[in-house]
């Protein structure tokens, strides 16, 4: 079977690998609370699990690297778990990633986000490593599971909660955990809680845009680690999303591979 996992190719097989110019996918997740039911290394989990799935349906064009795992956190500390690294430090490693694997030759990379406030620094970390490299490094740079872009059309058609329900240890992410790793869930202890505000320019649910970025400390709007409503999650809302967000990204990286590499021009 040929290998789908970057680190577990050996360095012949990585040197053979870039010239055969497959795309690199570099999932970035998060350790963080997830409410009373949810480990906290669901964001890893799901974002992981996405990336494998899309390099193991189509290995010879795909390799995923395994979840660089620690996030921005901060916001979060005020629940015990939570692990955080500094903005300059997460820049400098999500980026590092990217460049070493340019380095090696590989030309198209994706930065895959499965945690909203490494948002920003996985964008700029995608933008040094392309001005470092010369290589195409594109940041998926959405929420859990890069559900923000690629399948909102399909949340809004099959989700059961109300507005609000889905944001943080919520319908959504319960569900896909459900389907990922049932083991992991505790459902009698889901809390449905919806304590961050919806406004008419800001808002964290689908579809809804929101017109700015804004992030509290977590425990002024939560008492549980929960913002959304993970009461109503179910296996099988969670296997169609997977598998459609796969699905959905494999798409995208077959587009993203055809990004051509052109010169630069100084027109000084």
């Amino acid at each position: 079977m040929t290998k789908y996992r970057y680190d577990e190719l050996t360095w012949l097989e990585a040197r053979d690998a870039a010239a055969a110019q497959k795309a690199i996918l570099i999932p970035i997740g998060s350790i963080e609370d997830h409410g009373p039911h949810l480990p906290l290394n669901t964001d890893n989990l799901i974002v992981e699990a996405v990336c494998f799935e899309v390099a193991r349906r189509a290995p010879a064009e795909i390799l995923s690297l395994p979840v660089l795992p620690v996030g921005f956190e901060e916001h979060h500390m005020d629940f015990p778990g939570s692990l955080t690294s500094s903005m300059e430090t997460l820049l400098a490693f999500f980026a590092d990633a990217a460049i070493s694997v340019a380095r090696h030759g590989f030309t198209h990379i994706m930065l895959v986000n499965g945690h909203g406030s490494n948002s920003s620094l996985v964008e700029l970390a995608a933008r040094k490593a392309v001005l470092q490299t010369g290589a195409v490094v594109g940041a998926m740079a959405g929420n859990a599971a890069v559900d923000d872009v690629l399948i909102r059309d399909l949340i809004a058609q099959q989700r059961r909660s109300e507005h609000g329900g889905i944001g943080h240890a919520c319908e959504f992410e319960t569900s896909l955990l459900l389907h990922l790793r049932p083991d992991l869930v505790r459902m009698d202890l889901a809390t449905r809680e919806m304590g961050v505000p919806n406004l008419k320019y800001f808002n964290w649910d689908h579809p809804k845009p929101a017109a700015y970025a804004w992030m509290d400390w977590w425990s002024r709007f939560s008492k549980t680690g929960v913002a959304g409503d993970p009461t109503v999650a179910t296996r099988e809302f969670g296997e169609l999303m997977f598998n459609a967000t796969v699905e959905r990204l494999l798409e995208l990286m077959r587009e993203f591979k055809q990004i051509p590499i052109k010169p630069r021009r100084d027109w000084h």
